[in-house]
């Protein structure tokens, strides 16, 4: 008899531990396979369990073991010394998110980080094309909480420098510019490597954006050259529905460009001159902008307390944006040129397509480059890289 009480015993209290586990323990699978993470919970869980662990993430972690032998990415390149530019990189196929790798000659090292962070706006995970997040946690250059080593940056041989932030992309249908749908949000439909050498690497990933104006397939196309500085991506919008569709399509960033976290020295650059204010940018004149990290004197901000690391964006002149723009807002904004870029964490670049229609089945295509500046040897000026992409 008091064996049988002790068994019953056992078996409630494991049922009621399976019970409050499931009740109060969130297991968040990513299909990414990049180790155990164990978090504090949040939403009403005691705890989450993930198998992959995001820069959102970081903050709760209580526990986490790597474990690189479960992970299905697609790992291509391994650089133990290069004496020219080596890329490496990883790509799940499945979960949609991996990262590119550039190992310099002089040590210095370009990262790329695709799909691997967490939508502040709606608190879901990104899958595709999308720059954002970190290394996962079993590479070996990975820093988890060092920020300044997320979405894309530069490692000059001391420290990593932040180059672009996650990236705000979005669609709304184009008389619903409140209601942004973003790529989180998106049904992803799958994605693959299309080529990858010593020469660099192809990606694409597959989408379908649905608005109550209508559907969109989106189908987004990285290339990267090894030892560039860049990515071209090229995006293709679909009218997947039975009728004419409108959107507007936006790209843009508050890079944080120079260190993480904040906006402080960020200014815009054109081809021939600095911005310190709020601007609109004529797309017909200007084929490419970009985000300097040099300090903007006309809010008293001192150069010498700035990295005076650039960015920059370029768009196909057969397919430019109708609005692009520096700001202190991430939506459309209504300002003045008088207005100071002074954000302390929202300086802003953007570009916009549209309202554009389009009938059953056609399509509208539009190409980036998107990356690292350098700066000139005299005057310091940010100085775009070769891309290929429209005349220079």
């Amino acid at each position: 008899m008091k064996n049988r009480n002790l068994l019953l015993s056992t078996a409630f209290m494991i049922c009621l531990f399976v019970v409050i586990c499931l009740l109060k323990v969130r297991i968040s699978n990513k299909e990414d396979f990049e180790g155990i993470f164990v978090l504090k919970g949040n939403s009403g869980y005691w705890l989450e369990l993930t198998d992959d662990l995001f820069p959102e993430e970081v903050d709760r972690l209580i526990w986490g073991k790597p474990c690189i032998w479960f992970k299905k990415a697609i790992i291509f390149g391994i650089c133990p010394s290069p004496l020219t530019p080596c890329t490496s990189f990883e790509w799940n196929k499945v979960s949609g998110r991996g990262f590119i790798k550039t190992e310099y000659p002089d040590g210095n090292k370009l990262l790329i980080c695709l799909g691997r962070f967490i939508n502040s706006a709606n608190d879901l995970p990104t899958r595709g094309l999308f720059i954002g997040g970190n290394l996962p946690a079993g590479d070996p250059d990975s820093q988890i909480f060092n920020r300044d080593e997320s979405g894309m940056a530069y490692y000059d041989g001391t420290r990593y420098f932040h180059i672009w932030c996650n990236v705000n992309e979005v669609i709304y249908a184009a008389d619903q510019s409140m209601r942004p749908i973003y790529p989180s949000a998106w049904d992803f439909r799958g994605s693959r490597v299309l080529e990858s050498g010593k020469s660099g690497v192809t990606l694409q990933s597959s989408h379908r954006a649905v608005t109550n104006r209508g559907s969109f397939d989106i189908v987004k196309t990285l290339f990267y050259h090894t030892g560039d500085t860049f990515f071209t991506l090229v995006t293709q919008i679909t009218n997947s529905g039975d009728s004419p569709a409108s959107y507007i399509y936006s790209y843009g960033d508050e890079p944080w460009l120079g260190n993480f976290g904040t906006s402080g020295g960020n200014i815009g650059w054109l081809k021939d001159r600095l911005v310190l204010n709020e601007l609109w940018i004529d797309t017909s004149t200007n084929t490419f902008a970009g985000m300097f990290d040099y300090g903007n004197s006309n809010i008293g901000e001192l150069h010498a307390n700035y990295t005076r690391k650039a960015n920059f964006i370029e768009w196909q002149s057969d397919c430019r944006p109708e609005r692009a723009f520096f700001s202190n807002t991430n939506s459309i904004p209504v300002f003045s040129d008088k207005t100071p870029l002074d954000s302390p964490n929202n300086r802003f670049i953007g570009l916009r397509w549209g309202p554009r229609t389009l009938a059953p089945g056609q399509s509208f295509d539009f190409t980036l480059a998107i990356g690292m500046a350098g700066n000139h040897p005299e005057s310091g000026f940010p100085v775009k890289p070769a891309t290929g992409l429209n005349q220079e």
